[in-house]
């Protein structure tokens, strides 16, 4: 039943879900229309005003200097997860796991648990990670004439965006666990050890971890005649990653030795290390936040490569992962600002405030994220504009803060299971689309969501 479903909601995806940049382009559309209708901010405005309004808003967010950098963030998260995940002790990790694996069913199962896994870790990661590990394992299946649904495993290997804001990188989590985040005069300085690691996010992300693989073991097909294989035009390919070449021969001797030899990505990255051992000495854990985070993965990408050079040509290739963030991110940015601006995010937050009571505040904190998420596809962006929001409601209702920052995290990650724009490195690297996909993450997502939602009202 529930794999005839996912074959149904997969046909539905291949059918209605559009490009992630067509996507953008139609939520723009859709928010400047229903600002300018509904916006709080322009009603007692005439209506060329208005529409000029609109356009202010977005503009004024859409190359926003503070956002910009959070985006750069953001790539450089996803670059160094990608890079590292390209070393070669790591594709040989993933590659050793895929020869244990023998059925379809396993085989998702095992993608969904290392993108979760490496999604707890780090986001960028858990992208990269996981849609290599469905890569290789299609791969693997193919070459030895087994059956398994590749766009399945695709569906797995992004699996971890459902978790992730409840990881180690979690940006609203961070964010507050910062001592100069811009709500530190009235909420105070939140330690990880209140929000990533409380009873309620090891119990919601810890069930999660186990519900997940399941869901997507219950999708896999019973018919090999209903999968889909590695595309046979790829198998000739090796998927080691990005190859260049071991530079001119004309170069100095020691210019080569510096290019090509280990000597000199150890002695930084050892260098690195050592600054990283002192800082998290100094700080602890509140010390993770997303430039630590950073840090600790250039790190370990300059050390696991074999060489500078390799690790070039590995941040080189996730550059190109990254482009998707770079032309879209400036767009939901925009969207942000005409939300923010428009009042619409602070009627939406206000509308759950006033129907809510202290316990059902974070309920309807993981719906409005949610919500917003699909809009807007940024932890640190939905924090900024809600975050205000929610000190109300602490203040009001006497809900604890943590509890809300988590509720907003869950939303944040549940409405990535339909919103594609994470899995754009995933489908690069697959050479899937997002329509492949989203039916079998659509399915997930209609079975987390009251899942989550009781834990909140229970825990």
């Amino acid at each position: 039943m529930i794999s005839a479903l996912g074959k149904y909601l997969s046909r539905w995806g291949e059918r209605y879900v559009p490009d992630p940049f067509v996507l953008v382009l139609v939520l723009t559309a859709i928010t400047a229309v229903v600002a300018f209708f509904f916006g709080v901010q322009l009603q007692d405005q005439p209506l060329g005003t208005r529409a000029s309004l609109v356009g202010t808003y977005w503009f004024s967010e859409f190359y926003d200097v503070n956002l910009m950098r959070f985006a750069l963030q953001m790539v450089i998260v996803l670059v160094t997860g990608h890079a590292l995940a390209m070393a070669g002790v790591v594709r040989r990790m993933i590659r050793a796991l895929t020869r244990l694996v023998v059925t379809p069913g396993a085989a998702v199962v095992v993608v969904a648990v290392v993108a979760c896994l490496a999604s707890l870790v780090q986001w960028g990661l858990g992208a990269i990670a996981g849609a290599f590990m469905a890569r290789e394992m299609g791969r693997a299946f193919a070459e030895q004439g087994r059956p398994v649904h590749y766009p399945l495993l695709g569906a797995a290997g992004y699996g971890g965006f459902l978790i992730w804001h409840g990881g180690m990188s979690g940006t609203a989590p961070l964010t507050v666990a910062q001592s100069d985040h811009f709500l530190v005069e009235t909420l105070g300085q939140i330690p990880v050890s209140e929000t990533l690691f409380s009873d309620l996010n090891l119990v919601v992300t810890g069930s999660l971890l186990v519900i997940i693989p399941v869901l997507f073991w219950r999708l896999t097909p019973s018919d090999p005649d209903q999968m889909r294989g590695f595309p046979p035009e790829k198998l000739g390919e090796d998927g080691d990653g990005p190859r260049g070449s071991e530079g001119d021969a004309a170069t100095h001797p020691v210019v080569r030795f510096l290019e090509q030899s280990r000597f000199l990505s150890l002695l930084i990255g050892l260098g690195m290390v050592g600054v990283l051992i002192n800082y998290f000495a100094d700080h602890g854990l509140d010390g993770w936040n997303l430039d630590s985070i950073n840090l600790v993965f250039l790190t370990l990408g300059i050390l696991a490569h074999p060489t500078p050079r390799s690790y070039v040509l590995a941040v080189t290739d996730g550059v190109r992962g990254a482009a998707g963030i770079v032309l879209q991110f400036p767009f939901y940015f925009g969207i942000l600002g005409i939300l923010r601006e428009s009042g619409l995010i602070e009627q939406l937050s206000q509308f759950f405030l006033e129907i809510s009571t202290a316990t059902t505040y974070p309920l309807f904190v993981f719906l409005s994220a949610g919500i917003v998420n699909f809009f807007v596809p940024s932890g640190g962006g939905q924090w900024a504009v809600q975050g205000p929001v929610m000190m109300e409601a602490i203040d009001d209702l006497g809900v604890s803060p943590h509890r809300a920052i988590m509720a907003l995290s869950y939303g944040d990650a549940w409405t990535n299971m339909l919103q594609p724009f994470w899995a754009l490195p995933l489908l690069g690297i697959m050479g899937l689309k997002a329509r492949d996909i989203i039916g079998y993450t659509g399915f997930v997502f209609l079975v987390t969501g009251p899942w989550i939602m009781v834990l909140l009202l229970l825990l």
